[in-house]
């Protein structure tokens, strides 16, 4: 069985030593942030119930998402998307539960979303670090694959982009079996792969999410538009310091 690396990270500095440059062609390392360091990797759609549904399996439940998204969506989209993955991952970009989960080829992104202040515990930051290109599935690639592997987006929209999103493909569980975490996927599974668990201790949240804002990184650059600007604007309200003496010595603290 494979273990999972795991590495608690206290600072940008330490975070950027866990960074690892491009391993070859199609062999980017890919990351992904959690507020709650105790979530396991499962996509939207294994967090639904399907026993509470009209439907049998997970398959025809998330078919019957992606039915309705194909009828109802593409006035809003402003094309029609030519595979069932992009399908997919524009539906998961935009809340929709399927198999796929998000991950960024930017550390710092993932980072982000580890440091969210609506959790007072750890996050995690998760790699994965592919050892073959087969891992990324190729642009012309029609079908779903039945084992995890990475697709990028055809069309991205610019949150896309700025995020640097990826996705991940995850298995789906026969009939109305349980659904397996990526992780026990991973730990049982041959393929050349690392996964690794990077910690961030609840205490250095703050610190860090100030240090990714003076470094681009925030709502506003990840979600374009008025609503991630009106979002950075509200937790900017609750960031400040009692004291700027070491800026301005002899000034005290400033009411």
């Amino acid at each position: 069985m494979r273990e999972i690396e795991t590495v608690v990270v206290g600072s940008i500095e330490s975070l950027l030593e866990e960074m690892v440059p491009k391993l070859g062609f199609q062999r980017t390392p890919v990351y992904r942030g959690h507020g709650k360091a105790s979530w396991s990797l499962l996509p939207p759609l294994f967090r639904e119930e399907v026993a509470k549904s009209e439907f049998r399996t997970w398959a025809d439940l998330e078919a019957a998402f992606l039915i309705s998204l194909k009828q109802r969506a593409r006035g809003e989209i402003g094309y029609d998307p030519a595979t069932e993955l992009e399908w997919m991952s524009i539906g998961a970009h935009h809340g929709l539960p399927t198999r796929l989960s998000a991950w960024s080829e930017n550390a710092l992104v993932a980072l982000f979303f580890a440091t969210d202040p609506a959790y007072e515990e750890d996050g995690a930051v998760w790699r994965i670090m592919p050892g073959e290109a087969a891992f990324s599935i190729s642009q012309d690639y029609e079908q779903v694959p039945e084992q995890p592997k990475l697709y990028r987006p055809q069309r991205p929209n610019q949150a896309m982009q700025n995020q640097r999103v990826c996705f991940l493909t995850h298995p789906l569980p026969q009939e109305d079996a349980s659904p397996e975490t990526f992780e026990e996927v991973f730990e049982l599974g041959n393929d050349r792969l690392v996964l690794s668990k990077l910690v961030i201790p609840c205490e250095w949240k703050g610190y860090l999410r100030r240090r990714l804002a003076m470094m681009g990184v925030d709502h506003r650059s990840l979600f374009p538009g008025l609503a991630g600007l009106c979002q950075d604007l509200k937790e900017e309200i609750y960031t400040h310091t009692d004291s700027y003496e070491w800026i301005f010595p002899g000034e005290g603290s400033v009411e």
